[in-house]
């Protein structure tokens, strides 16, 4: 009879001496991603029992996040909505990285998250706004779309008509224009134009200059081309290379300058101007259509 009415006080004592879990306000809130370095990364507050849902108004990638899924009972990410429920809290201090990707091309291009546990307040539902349209954001935008440009035109410039021209599958014997390199080209220190070819394509032209770097010369790198046509105009460069990159002293080279529109009409000369890096050494070439 003495152990039947112990029991049930060892059972109560046992669970007095169990640690309660902290009381939380359950809240829900609305938070911003940010839109420069400097701003700091969002905190998302999770407790273990709680489900904690965080919305974007912007469609995410699935297969992009990146986290500790061993920390978390549940994670799931659907078209606009991340689910997160740890096993246990964090520890005080921890702040657990986290990041997803957006399905767009806007900025900014993941949501990076810090993901922490506090004593007092757990969210419930976040809803993060993205801010895409903001003066900071588009300036973002503005950068990803230049670099974008850049190497497109680094691939265009590869593998289009100069980069054909360059690798020999175009060239002197393939029925090109033939362009006069008139005497006494200005500048360059010693470089020489010896000869010049050109290509009429459907969106765009071709002007293929034969190079020399005398001996005793210093190397010389192209930077950039200019083209006037014959009314004294700016002709449009869509891009400008040379192989091989660096011009040795003593050796011949090929340069390719593509144009929007042709610059050659019969019996007017046209130039172009070859600069280096330094712009110590400036080529200009006066170019005759036969």
């Amino acid at each position: 009879m003495k152990w039947l009415l112990l029991a049930p006080l060892l059972v109560a004592s046992a669970a007095e001496a169990q640690p309660q879990l902290p009381a939380r306000q359950r809240q829900d809130r609305r938070a911003a991603l940010p839109t420069t370095p400097a701003e700091p990364i969002p905190e998302v507050y999770v407790a273990a029992g709680n489900l904690t849902t965080v919305a974007f108004n912007g469609p995410l990638d699935r297969e992009s996040l990146v986290v500790d899924r061993t920390r978390f009972k549940w994670v799931d990410v659907g078209d606009r909505i991340l689910a997160l429920e740890p096993f246990t809290d964090l520890g005080p201090g921890e702040r657990l990285i986290m990041q997803v990707g957006f399905k767009d091309r806007a900025l900014p291009a993941k949501a990076v998250l810090a993901v922490v546990s506090k004593a007092d307040v757990v969210d419930g539902k976040v809803e993060m706004d993205r801010r895409a349209d903001t003066p900071e954001a588009l300036r973002a935008a503005l950068h990803q779309k230049e670099a974008e440009l850049e190497e497109l035109k680094s691939r265009y410039a590869g593998n289009g008509p100069a980069g054909l021209t360059l690798a020999g599958w175009l060239n002197e014997d393939s029925g090109p224009i033939t362009l006069v390199v008139e005497p006494a080209a200005v500048g360059g220190q010693g470089l020489e134009a010896q000869r010049a070819f050109g290509y009429l394509g459907k969106l765009s032209a071709l002007v293929a200059i034969r190079l020399r770097n005398p001996p005793g010369e210093k190397p010389w790198v192209l930077e950039q081309a200019r083209v006037v046509g014959p009314g004294g105009g700016a002709v449009k460069v869509l891009s400008a290379q040379m192989r091989p990159v660096q011009l040795e002293p003593g050796d011949d080279g090929l340069v390719v300058v593509e144009v929007k529109t042709p610059p050659w009409l019969v019996g007017k000369d046209f130039s172009v101007l070859l600069v280096d890096a330094d712009g110590e050494r400036r080529l200009s070439i006066n170019l005759l259509k036969k």
